[in-house]
C-alpha cells in the first residue's frame, strides 16, 4: 500500500509526540510505502491537492484534531481514496465519533487493517463542508475563545470555558425548509452529521454518519439536567430545553450576527447559514 500521512504540526497541547518520527520507526521494517506531508498555512490545502494527484496514495491519514481531519476530508469528497485518521488534536471528536482510540499503534492498526465506511458530509454556503459538528453560538464562541488564548490541550479548553460561559449571549433565530419554518430564543444552534463533540458530550444522541441526512439541534435553555443527560447520554431530551430536527437541508437566519465554527475551526460572525446534505460522499476507516 502507498500511504500519505498528513500532519498538523501545531495540534494538541505542549507534550505532543513527535509523529513524523513514529509513522517512520513504525514502518521501517514493513513493505507498505509512506510519504508525509506537513500540513499548515493558508496554501496547505492547494499543496495537499497536488501531493494526492501526484503520490495517487491507496489511503490519505489525518494526523491531528478535527481541523486538520476537516482539510483532509475536503481533498478526499468523491473519491475512492480512503481517509484515515491518527488522532492527535486537542479536540478529537471525529476519530472518537469512528471509535478510533487515541493510542498511536491501535489507530495505527485501523489504517492498515480496518474496514472502509462511507458516510455522509453537509455541505454549508456553498462552499465550506461540514463532516462532524458545525454551530452558531456558544460552542463557536468557546472555539474562537480557544483559538485567541495561546494555550493548546485541555488546559486550553477549561480555561476558555469558563470565558465563553461569562460572555454568553442568547440569539434571535429563524429555522426553515420545505418541511419545517420555526422562530426560537436559543443559545445554541448546531449542524449535526456526528452523534458527539471530542469533550464526550453527546449532543445529537441518535445521529447516523450514513444515513442521508443531519440533525439540527437547538440548545433553547441551558441546563444543568441536560448537560448531564448529554454528558451520561441518557435520552430524550426536554423539547422545552433542547430541541431536534432531522433535515437534509436547511437555512438558518439570525437577527444579529452570531459566531460560527464548522468542525472545530472558527469562521467569524454570520448572519446566514445554508446547509445540504452530501449523501455517500467520503470513505473512512473504521475499526474492523
Amino acid at each position: 500500500m502507498r500511504l500519505l500521512f498528513v500532519i498538523n504540526p501545531v495540534s494538541g497541547g505542549k507534550k505532543k509526540a513527535d509523529h513524523a518520527t513514529l509513522i517512520r520507526n513504525f514502518f521501517k521494517d514493513r513493505t507498505e510505502t509512506i510519504e508525509i506531508c506537513i500540513f499548515g498555512g493558508p496554501a496547505s490545502g492547494q499543496e495537499l491537492k497536488k501531493s494526492i494527484r501526484h503520490w495517487h496514495p491507496d489511503r490519505v491519514v489525518a494526523v491531528g484534531g478535527d481541523g486538520t481531519v476537516k482539510a483532509v476530508a475536503e481533498q478526499l469528497l468523491h473519491t475512492r481514496i480512503p481517509m484515515g485518521i491518527i488522532p492527535a488534536g486537542s479536540a478529537n471528536g471525529m476519530a472518537a465519533e469512528l471509535s478510533i482510540p487515541e493510542n498511536f499503534e491501535q489507530a495505527m492498526q485501523i489504517i492498515l487493517d480496518g474496514k472502509v465506511q462511507t458516510i455522509d458530509a453537509i455541505r454549508i454556503n456553498e462552499n465550506e463542508i461540514c463532516i462532524h459538528l458545525g454551530d452558531l453560538g456558544l460552542n463557536a464562541l468557546l472555539v474562537r475563545n480557544f483559538e485567541q488564548g495561546g494555550i493548546r490541550g485541555k488546559l486550553g479548553y477549561a480555561l476558555s470555558s469558563f470565558k465563553t460561559l461569562w460572555q454568553r449571549q442568547s440569539l434571535q433565530v429563524q429555522i426553515r425548509n420545505a418541511q419545517v419554518s420555526l422562530t426560537r430564543v436559543a443559545f445554541m444552534i448546531v449542524l449535526a452529521n456526528a452523534r458527539r463533540y471530542g469533550t464526550g458530550v453527546s449532543i445529537n444522541p441518535d445521529g447516523n454518519l450514513s444515513d442521508g441526512l443531519f440533525e439540527v439541534v437547538i440548545i433553547r435553555r441551558l441546563s444543568i439536567l441536560e448537560l448531564l443527560k448529554m454528558i451520561r447520554r441518557f435520552k430524550p431530551f426536554d423539547p422545552r430545553k433542547t430541541e431536534v430536527i432531522q433535515a437534509d437541508q436547511v437555512t438558518i437566519l439570525t437577527k444579529r450576527k452570531a459566531h460560527f465554527q464548522v468542525d472545530g475551526e472558527y469562521l467569524g460572525k454570520v448572519k446566514t447559514v445554508k446547509a445540504a446534505i452530501m449523501a455517500q460522499c467520503l470513505l473512512v476507516l473504521i475499526p474492523a
